[in-house]
């Protein structure tokens, strides 16, 4: 783990057509003075993603983007008009072409943890699918700036508001559905969000070594940032020791079936093949009988269709018996994969247990120092 490491994630929205917003301020002389900012549109900021020529000025090189997941960003817009065309305000109007209709996010590393990053994606997408589903349209991976980062692209389903997959606007909005001031919705918007923060540390930063946020941000003595790192790197080591332990049991279930496999298929065709010289036998009789009176001749061909039908009881005997016991050893096999995800299962479970009550004593920590921080305050 690098020195000072911690996590990177943020969400923001955007509309299909960049808004504009105008400010005047006073200045102590008098003059009064305008300034006109203008927020991106989601074309704008899909195009930079898939680095299309002039989208991305503040790259000296553009590199060539990975699709990990879903479409291409340019191919979402589609989806995102879709959605937007079908949306209603909160007074029940068509929107707007500037109100917010897609959710799109970064995540990144530190450069100095580059050979981590393959991991750190699959996790990220692996915790994206799981938050979002389907509404998850696009994830590109970027390698070309100072840290490497992935894009995701998130559309609501059609029928749902935006507000229903942005935990933010989700609580702002139930806090003035509740009667509460905009100051209290506000702190409702800024809880949510620090919960978005948590729920990434806990399912993807903390396995990878990243403490939750920096210790500048939260006045850590230098005891505390490094106690930090540690629980970081503890979990880090641990969740790739269970990984490890997963893959191996999962090799060793996979290499016993395949096994067990071949030994099937080999008795079968031992079984086929002695068959088979019976087979070969018989037709050799009976080509040996037509040379003989013809009473003979039906007497050996009755003979042989007696034995045939003999042994065709006993090939079919001898198959029934060979598919109960494949069906037997292959069943033994599918319990000893099983009691081996039970035992990967048992595993992950105590890890988290264990990662909750270390993220319940860090939050107890935190609320302490605050405490004694307002103590010596006071007294100051």
């Amino acid at each position: 783990m690098k020195e000072g490491s911690y996590q990177f994630i943020h969400i923001d929205v955007y509309g299909r057509e960049g808004s504009s917003q105008s400010k005047t301020i006073t200045k102590k002389s008098g003059v009064k003075v305008t300034t006109t900012t203008k927020s991106r549109c989601a074309k704008e900021i899909l195009s930079e993603q898939w680095r299309e020529d002039g989208a991305c000025p503040h790259i000296n090189n553009p590199g060539e983007p990975t699709l990990l997941y879903g479409m291409p960003p340019l191919d979402v817009l589609p989806l995102i008009d879709e959605w937007a065309d079908q949306a209603k305000d909160a007074q029940g109007r068509k929107l707007r072409k500037d109100a917010n209709c897609v959710i799109i996010g970064v995540a990144s590393l530190p450069r100095a943890m580059e050979d981590e990053f393959p991991q750190f994606a699959e996790d990220t997408l692996e915790w994206l699918k799981e938050k979002y589903g389907d509404r998850l349209k696009s994830v590109v991976v970027h390698n070309d700036e100072s840290h490497p980062h992935l894009h995701f692209t998130v559309v609501p389903h059609i029928g749902e508001r935006l507000d229903d997959i942005h935990e933010g606007y989700k609580a702002s909005k139930q806090a003035k559905i509740d009667g509460k001031k905009k100051g209290e919705q506000n702190l409702a918007y800024i809880g949510a969000m620090r919960a978005f923060q948590d729920e990434f540390s806990k399912k993807v930063a903390m396995a990878h070594g990243l403490t939750r946020i920096g210790p500048a941000r939260r006045r850590l003595t230098r005891a505390q940032w490094h106690a930090e790192k540690a629980q970081a790197a503890f979990f880090a080591d641990a969740k790739a020791q269970h990984r490890s332990v997963r893959e191996n049991a999962y090799k060793v279930g996979l290499k016993k079936a395949e096994l067990k496999a071949q030994e099937i298929i080999s008795n079968a065709q031992k079984q086929a093949s002695a068959f088979g010289s019976k087979i070969g036998s018989w037709l050799a009789g009976i080509s040996g009988a037509w040379h003989k009176p013809s009473a003979n001749a039906l007497a050996t061909a009755e003979k042989l269709k007696v034995d045939a039908e003999a042994e065709k009881k006993k090939s079919e005997k001898v198959k029934a018996q060979a598919k109960e016991w494949a069906d037997r050893r292959v069943a033994e096999v599918a319990n000893q994969l099983t009691q081996e995800k039970t035992r990967n299962k048992n595993l992950i479970a105590e890890l988290d247990r264990a990662e909750k009550t270390i993220y319940e004593l860090s939050q107890g920590l935190e609320v302490y120092q605050e405490r004694e921080n307002k103590k010596n305050f006071k007294k100051v």
